[in-house]
């Protein structure tokens, strides 16, 4: 067991060297392929959060008694 987590630890090592060595010479591609992703991600995560708080979502009516696609008859 213990030479299993030398190996993953070294393999995590050497995997986190060369992500940093890919992103610092060669950014735009780390970005197209990995960075872009995460950050997809990230913002799909706490999208709901973020809309909330800065008052961007609003929650849905059960039953909507407007008609938005005339002038003038929407609530709003």
């Amino acid at each position: 067991m213990r030479d299993f987590l030398l190996w993953a630890g070294l393999a995590v090592l050497a995997s986190g060297v060369a992500l940093w060595a890919w992103r610092r010479f060669a950014p735009l591609s780390f970005w197209y392929v990995i960075g872009f992703w995460v950050k997809a991600v990230t913002v799909y995560g706490t999208w709901r959060a973020v809309a909330s708080g800065c008052g961007l979502s609003k929650r849905r009516r059960r039953w909507r008694w407007t008609l938005p696609g005339f002038p003038g008859w929407g609530a709003e």
